[in-house]
């Protein structure tokens, strides 16, 4: 099981965070304004972890990134924000703040309601994501309950907020529920 620190406890982060805590992983959840026993100092989080999860709003990964980016070396980093009303949903230039991280995109492409409750009518959502394979995010996914679907290296970012652009344009421009999915279909 993984040592993870969620930085962000609102409705993502919370809700990922207590799936991986039911799947056995030792999670920490991290805060610029830490209230001890809930939630610990982002470098403190960091120090302990082997996986981060970012779930902040988009526009702050660039100054989380400055401030933080050094301590991230060696550890998974998985980008699950996004920052609705900017020209892109990420941030991916600002990774280079750290460079001995290994990014993926995950979680940032559906509700939160689908991480709480993966399945509709009894079938499985997919959750498409992009990043280094063998560092573990499928598993992650999984953990959560959902089907991972893995569609390249970080330089498929573009493509996985493709589909996160697809459900936010669903829900709030055409009014559908938030526990909208999708669901791959291969023969």
């Amino acid at each position: 099981m993984a040592r993870i620190a969620v930085v962000g406890g609102g409705n993502i982060g919370g809700t990922i965070g207590e799936a991986w805590a039911r799947a056995g992983h030792d999670v920490v959840f991290a805060s610029r304004s830490p209230e001890p026993p809930r939630t610990a100092a982002i470098p403190d989080a960091i120090a302990g972890a082997e996986v981060v999860l970012l779930a902040i709003p988009g526009a702050g990964v660039p100054g989380l990134l400055a401030e933080h980016g050094g301590a991230l070396d060696g550890r998974v980093v998985i980008d699950a924000t996004n920052d609705i009303g900017a020209e892109r949903l990420h941030h991916a230039e600002a990774y280079e703040r750290a460079p001995g991280a290994r990014f993926a995109r995950a979680f940032n492409s559906l509700g939160y309601e689908l991480f709480a409750e993966p399945a509709i009518g009894g079938d499985v959502a997919d959750l498409f994501w992009c990043g280094p394979e063998g560092a573990g995010v499928e598993g992650l996914v999984a953990d959560v309950g959902l089907r991972p679907v893995r569609v390249g290296d970080i330089d498929a970012i573009d493509v996985v907020d493709g589909v996160g652009r697809l459900w936010l344009t669903l829900v709030f421009r055409q009014g559908r529920p938030r526990r909208l999915a999708f669901r791959m279909l291969e023969d």
